[in-house]
């Protein structure tokens, strides 16, 4: 009895071609941040929609903002996942983030919301401008 013969596969051409249209420049470094960012702020089943990031800001800074217990319930665990999203991408990215910002940051990260309505809000109200403030670090360079 004969074994059957298996030829192996025939290996595709393993140099690279050249990418076209790369260039190594700080407009191209910005560029393709500011694509990591958006992409790492989409929807996904940890972060919402940036633009509920900023529906919540807006809710929570806003001018008529008026928060019941049920609202601060709701937000702040919504605030607190897109919060630690944009903290993670700060400091993987070096994404023009300070690093006193970042230690500020970390600390409202150890933080628990406060239970008590007063409290609650006014821990929720800090998490909104931390929120805000890492965003307008991180989206400052976009093109």
């Amino acid at each position: 009895m004969t074994a059957p013969v298996i030829e192996a596969p025939v290996a595709a051409d393993p140099s690279p071609s050249p990418v076209r249209g790369f260039s190594d420049d700080v407009r191209t470094h910005t560029r393709v941040l500011a694509g990591l960012i958006e992409y790492a702020l989409q929807d996904s089943a940890e972060v919402p929609v940036l633009d509920a990031v900023f529906d919540d800001l807006e809710s929570v800074l806003g001018e008529h903002a008026d928060l019941t217990a049920s609202e601060i319930t709701k937000l702040t665990p919504r605030l607190h996942s897109a919060f630690r999203r944009m903290v993670g991408i700060a400091v993987q990215s070096n994404g023009g983030v300070g690093p006193d910002t970042i230690e500020r940051t970390r600390t409202l990260l150890a933080e628990r919301s406060p239970e008590d309505f007063l409290p609650a809000r006014a821990y929720l109200r800090r998490l909104a401008i931390a929120v805000e403030d890492l965003l307008d670090q991180l989206l400052e360079d976009m093109p």
